[in-house]
């Protein structure tokens, strides 16, 4: 088999794919930026690399375009379509961790681990006062979007005694009883009864900024918001009022508008925020999991098989 995979992915390793197509014949290289040439078979995008039809015009012998991300919104995958090629994602391989942390930062929140911390340090002992902890059995969880995370979130909130509910229009409303998880007819009526509300939905335009001042508004004062899915859900200069003027409790967010954000971004200036940076999804095996996985998708391909997670196909 000849023909150049390229990674194309500031995080990964180019020599996880090379381990994956060994004995292949194909060669692979890790470069920092779309490359442009003949004999290039498979692009591994990560999810800075935007992917249209630019990129494609300068791939003449391109059959794959795949993602090393779960998120696909770099794919322009109307002209990955007209120019018959395959485009692929690495759909799940973060759920448990993504899910963990979601679990970690909201137990974090109503326990008040973030706020504690920093009074036990400055010595002042049995001081709850300012930040009182909760029982996390008998809270209520809002999951909006419950897709692969957002069912896995649940599991792991039921079995620590908190009330689920979820909104999603596109869900199957007999897998969420199944689940024991209450299905919520609309967005706002999730926020207004939850204790904490974390999101799962992807980024578009119809879900950009969806939880703004509207939904914020209908909160119980006092409640917290958790956000491990995309910065651009939410509208962060409504959530920074809410929590700075006492109505929100507090909110937890792996995902910023700007990453790495700046030293100078207001969030680092709200009151009761927990902060991390982009580290939800990450374990040592998800951190390979993509690059092993967008490697055998491009494999499938040049072997003639259909590939996991395609997004686009020309046999379709």
């Amino acid at each position: 088999m000849k023909g150049r995979v390229i990674l194309v992915d500031d995080y990964g390793e180019g020599s996880i794919v090379a381990a994956e197509l060994a004995d292949t014949g194909l060669e692979v290289e890790q470069v920092r930026s779309c490359p442009v040439g003949e004999g290039i078979v498979a692009l591994l995008a990560g999810p800075d690399v935007p992917v249209g039809p630019v990129e494609l015009a300068a791939l003449p012998d391109l059959r794959i375009v795949a993602a090393t991300s779960t998120g696909f919104d770099h794919l322009d995958l109307d002209a990955i379509r007209a120019a018959g090629i395959y485009a692929t994602h690495v759909a799940g391989y973060c759920d448990e961790e993504v899910a963990e942390h979601v679990i970690a930062m909201s137990c974090s929140l109503l326990r008040g681990l973030h706020v504690l911390d920093p009074v036990a340090r400055q010595g002042r002992w049995y001081d709850y006062g300012s930040f009182p902890p909760r029982r996390i059995a008998g809270a209520r969880m809002g999951i909006a979007g419950f897709g692969r995370i957002g069912r896995e979130v649940a599991v792991r909130a039921l079995a620590l005694g908190f009330v689920v509910s979820a909104y999603d229009p596109f869900a199957d409303a007999d897998a969420m009883r199944a689940a024991r998880v209450e299905r919520v007819v609309d967005l706002t009526t999730l926020a207004a009864t939850s204790d904490v509300l974390t999101l799962h939905a992807a980024l578009s335009d119809a879900t950009r900024e969806m939880i703004g001042c509207e939904v914020i508004a209908a909160m119980p004062p006092g409640s917290f918001i958790v956000n491990c899915a995309r910065a651009g859900l939410i509208d962060h200069d409504a959530l920074g009022e809410a929590i700075r003027s006492g109505h929100l409790g507090g909110a937890a967010l792996d995902v910023f508008p700007v990453e790495p954000p700046r030293p100078d971004d207001p969030v680092f200036g709200w009151p009761r925020t927990l902060v991390t940076p982009h580290a939800a999804w990450y374990s040592s095996d998800a951190a390979k999991a993509p690059y092993q996985r967008a490697a055998r998708q491009a494999l499938a391909v040049l072997e003639g098989r259909e590939p996991d997670n395609t997004l686009v196909s020309p046999r379709r």
